[in-house]
């Protein structure tokens, strides 16, 4: 196993093999109050080496619509990292990320 691949396990991503056959790392940071990002997505791009790693960071919220509940996307912001390390402070740095206060009490 890889060091990047063991460095996004011990941040708690999940690994996920995809029907394909590709294999994506997976971390739904927390409860969306509590965290900025609802889901980041790890993919590596070449193989059977990785040449960089596409890094998915999506916000979602639940608004209430007319009829029934909407799980709306918010903010999806795509990185393309050639470094592996570039990669895991990236990441560090987008699950740290809090909501302001209007957002907790609005959400």
């Amino acid at each position: 196993m890889a060091e990047w691949d063991q460095q996004l396990l011990e941040l708690n991503f999940e690994k996920v093999k995809k029907e394909d056959g590709s294999i994506a790392y997976t971390l739904t940071p927390g409860d969306r109050r509590d965290s900025y990002w609802t889901k980041i997505t790890v993919k590596q791009i070449g193989a059977p080496t990785p040449d960089a790693w596409q890094v998915t960071c999506a916000r979602s919220e639940i608004r209430i619509g007319l009829w029934k509940i909407h799980d709306t996307t918010q903010d999806i912001s795509v990185v393309v990292h050639t470094s592996a390390q570039k990669m895991i402070e990236d990441i560090n740095c987008q699950a740290k990320l809090k909501p302001s206060f209007w957002l907790k009490i609005s959400s």
